[in-house]
């Protein structure tokens, strides 16, 4: 079984109606500053549009969500979502989002779109409102999470800020931007204090965790220095009790956001199990168009040479267990 765990749908009122010249639910462009952003068409709040990608791509389930920081249009977006799944039972499941540093209202529809609608879990940014995921900000959501029993899913920030050495007259920071950025944010939950505060809360880290596989054993050398107290090295402590891996061992990672490629799957099993793995397309932001991909893309992950129940796990055997899917 195949699920997709990183699958965007939208509101009528956030699309363009028609469709484009070129025929792509979405496109990008440059706006006014130079930014690349995503134009989407009416494709992307179009149920059979998507039911029309998965089926080409092979795809059996998709975990849908959506992005938002206005609270009264993420109701909305949670009664379209719950509909679709009551329509397609077997096809679809969904997060819910809300503001998480919105206070007791966004907290509320949080509870009703889990407990009510039967969503399953909370989809954010990694930078909320400007808090970082370790910021203290963040507490008050995540003992409602927390309450709840459901996971977090953690989309990149389309545009974080702190990276001027990467503004190019070329796609240097749209390319590795947002991957540094949710690094560092994989790093703050595990060193911040997040996981040791709330031992009962279990993230998923899109775009592999930014490809924070490539500084794993940096940190395992400082923190050696730390214990050591090789003071040319010892900056400071996290404010953990415990070493660092047990909480890095506790995330799962999406394989949304990386297009297509076993590459990126590759430096990340060389930290991470697969049974903390889960794959994604990023549709329509990915994909659009190119359903034969994941195709190509799954064929190559069962070439990889892993047993066949590690390989079925990253294709959706974990997910299924953690949301608890039928």
């Amino acid at each position: 079984m195949i699920i997709d765990l990183e699958n965007h749908l939208f509101l009528e009122e956030q699309v363009i109606k028609g469709k484009s010249q070129s025929g792509r639910i979405c496109e990008r462009y440059r706006d006014s500053s130079g930014e690349v952003k995503p134009r989407l068409f009416e494709g992307a709040a179009r149920i059979e549009a998507d039911l029309k990608f998965m089926d080409e791509a092979g795809i059996d389930m998709a975990v849908l969500s959506y992005n938002d920081m206005l609270l009264e249009r993420c109701k909305r977006w949670h009664d379209f979502c719950a509909g679709a799944i009551q329509d397609y039972p077997n096809r679809f499941a969904g997060f819910a989002s809300v503001p998480p540093c919105g206070g007791k209202p966004a907290l509320d529809e949080l509870e009703r779109a889990v407990k009510s609608l039967g969503l399953k879990g909370a989809h954010i940014y990694a930078r909320n409102q400007g808090h970082f995921l370790d910021s203290k900000e963040m507490w008050p959501f995540y003992e409602k999470v927390s309450e709840l029993g459901v996971p977090i899913d953690v989309h990149i920030s389309a545009a974080p800020q702190g990276f001027d050495a990467l503004n190019a007259p070329y796609p240097l920071f749209y390319v590795m931007a947002r991957e540094y950025d949710m690094a560092a944010n994989v790093l703050r939950l595990c060193l911040g204090g997040v996981l040791e505060s709330f031992p009962k809360l279990v993230f998923i880290m899109n775009h592999f965790g930014g490809g924070v596989s490539a500084v794993v054993e940096r940190l395992d050398a400082y923190m050696s220095y730390a214990d050591s107290g090789w003071s040319d090295f010892y900056l400071g402590r996290p404010p953990i009790n415990k070493p660092w891996r047990e909480y890095f061992d506790r995330l799962y990672f999406s394989m949304g956001g990386r297009e297509v490629g076993v590459e990126a799957v590759k430096c990340i099993l060389a930290n991470v199990s697969p049974r903390k793995l889960m794959f994604a397309t990023d549709w329509p932001f990915n994909f659009d168009g190119h359903a034969q991909d994941v195709q190509r893309f799954v064929t190559e992950m069962k070439k990889l040479g892993l047993p066949e129940s590690d390989t079925e796990a990253m294709l959706g055997d974990n997910a299924a267990n953690l949301l608890k899917l039928p």
